[in-house]
């Protein structure tokens, strides 16, 4: 087995174990391609939060290519159906988001900030997204529920040997009508999904390193 997997799989092992001390639950788990879900609950709320996490083979520099290409984010995020630039200055981005949701449950939307950062050169990327409020959305048509409680989290770790260590956590309130059953239900489901369709696009030449 690569070095890379053996130190990825310890430093699994070790965060699992430091997860569940931490109330989190395995909800999902994708051993083939090393994903795992977890979620657990709020005590200020109705709605669980999630963490998932997978080792990439990848660059950090891929995964962020990946993260920063915002026109194909409906390709591999969960739920996302429409997505516009609306600002971009330095290491942030503002951004028109448009969800959508089985039926009987109206589309949300809402405008997430979204900033990187990174711990020197080579080092851990993280990259925060939060909705804001005092971004005007660019469609009041009626017709979606607007939502102003959402963050999420995307935290990259290199491997010894190469390969990313991939982490994505959130929480928010889905707004509306949605009973918490249905969304603590099913809401391992989408960043399962989401971190599937993600190792899909890492694989794809337009994100690898210029020889």
């Amino acid at each position: 087995m690569p070095a890379i997997w053996v130190s990825g799989l310890l430093a699994a092992c070790l965060m699992t174990a430091a997860l569940a001390d931490d109330g989190w639950d395995l909800s999902r788990e994708d051993a083939p391609r090393q994903i795992k879900v977890y979620t657990r609950a709020q005590a200020d709320s109705d709605y669980d939060e999630f963490r998932a996490e997978m080792l990439a083979p990848q660059s950090i520099d891929t995964v962020v290519a990946v993260l920063r290409d915002i026109p194909a984010w409906p390709e591999w995020i969960a739920r996302i159906r429409k997505v516009k630039l609306l600002r971009h200055e330095g290491e942030s981005n503002w951004v028109y988001v448009v969800y959508k949701l089985p039926y009987p449950f109206k589309e949300r939307d809402t405008v997430l900030q979204s900033l990187l950062r990174r711990e020197g050169k080579g080092g851990v990327v993280t990259i925060r997204s939060m909705a804001v409020r005092n971004v005007p959305m660019p469609e009041q048509d009626g017709k979606r529920v607007h939502l102003y409680d959402l963050q999420s989290t995307w935290r990259l770790t290199p491997l010894p040997g190469g390969g990313t260590r991939i982490e994505l956590s959130g929480h928010g309130a889905p707004g509306g009508f949605m009973p918490s059953l249905v969304f603590n239900y099913n809401l391992a489901d989408e960043p399962q999904q989401t971190m599937r369709l993600l190792r899909v696009m890492l694989g794809r030449e337009k994100y690898q390193p210029k020889k």
